[in-house]
């Protein structure tokens, strides 16, 4: 009888350990079920759950990672998805739409300087990506939206001549002229990343015709 109980509690244990050696596997291609199924959290708390259990001897699931930054992305966890669309870079998986969707999150999270210069670092690294067009297309929105700020200050600027007094147009030209310095660069930075801007070529004109 006590061979019959030990010889239990070994097969309980040898099941339990197969289970546990398992358990990362399944809870992987659960989170694979929640995403084909656009049950986002759902795929984010599985995958998550696989890491916890994941064994040291055996290299994480780099597709998994990418899969568990998406799923955080459309959920709109930005933290979290930049997390692990940073790990996915770091091993090597897809790393040019791993870098695109950094610099994404990053703008959501309005850290812009970070998203820039992550910007600017993948438009050299991956000239041949599928998604260098949504890059430059990111950056160039950005510069153009810093470049939009003094501009549009400085033709509100201009605007209040009308109504002034005529002594005061040459200081109300000078801020103006200022401003539309400030928001030069920004114009430049956008037609270094894309020469054909109408935007910013246009506002350059204008810029310009000011700053004679």
């Amino acid at each position: 009888m006590r061979y019959l109980t030990i010889l239990g509690m070994m097969l309980f244990s040898l099941v339990s350990f197969a289970q546990t050696e398992t358990a990362y596997i399944e809870l992987k291609n659960e989170g694979n079920d929640a995403l084909r199924k656009n049950d986002f959290a759902t795929a984010v708390e599985k995958f998550e759950a696989a890491l916890a259990v994941w064994p040291e001897e055996e290299a994480q699931d780099a597709s998994m990672i990418f899969n568990l930054a998406t799923a955080a992305r459309r959920i709109k966890n930005h933290e979290k998805a930049l997390e692990y669309y940073k790990k996915s870079v770091d091993m090597g998986y897809r790393a040019d739409f791993s870098t695109y969707y950094i610099a994404s999150s990053l703008n959501n999270l309005d850290r812009d300087e970070e998203m820039e210069q992550t910007l600017l670092k993948a438009i050299e690294d991956y000239k041949s990506s599928s998604v260098l067009a949504q890059m430059k297309k990111m950056l160039t929105t950005y510069y153009l939206k810093k470049g939009a700020e003094p501009y549009n200050q400085a033709a509100q600027i201009l605007a209040s001549a009308a109504s002034a007094d005529p002594e005061q147009y040459d200081e109300i030209t000078a801020r103006a002229n200022n401003a539309f310095a400030d928001a030069k660069p920004w114009f430049e930075k956008v037609l270094e990343i894309d020469p054909d801007n109408e935007k910013a070529q246009a506002s350059l004109r204008e810029i310009n015709s000011r700053l004679k």
